[in-house]
């Protein structure tokens, strides 16, 4: 099998293509969302080459920083919970009927994790 810079030196061919204004404004915001020129994505998924997307890792990066908010928030909860007479003691002056806030912030951190996995498949 040919290394990379053997399939470097041999890029001599040109292969021209018709297509809309559409079309060529799509190609050229995919090639974009992935740091590949037009020609290098359409070869890569022309060849079956793997291709990836700057979107989605970013995407991801947003999943695991949600993900950790969830997780400090889950502790604070479960702190909560646990404390005596269901106050923060010296974190704040907070009562159980708080609880609904909290869950409110939980349902909103999950939508949030919703919208961003949504970017993932899109």
């Amino acid at each position: 099998m040919e290394n990379n810079a053997n399939k470097k030196s041999l890029k001599s061919k040109y292969i021209n293509t018709r297509c809309s204004e559409i079309e060529y404004a799509q190609i050229k915001d995919k090639a974009s969302n992935t740091g590949l020129s037009s020609s290098a994505y359409l070869r890569n998924l022309a060849m079956n080459y793997p291709i990836k997307s700057t979107v989605d890792q970013r995407a991801l990066s947003e999943l695991v920083k949600c993900k950790a908010d969830l997780g400090r928030l889950g502790g604070l909860f479960k702190l909560w919970l646990e404390s005596e007479n269901g106050r923060w003691g010296d974190l704040g002056d907070r009562r159980y009927e708080d609880i609904s806030d909290l869950v409110d912030d939980l349902i909103a951190k999950e939508d949030e994790l919703l919208q961003i996995a949504r970017k993932l498949l899109d």
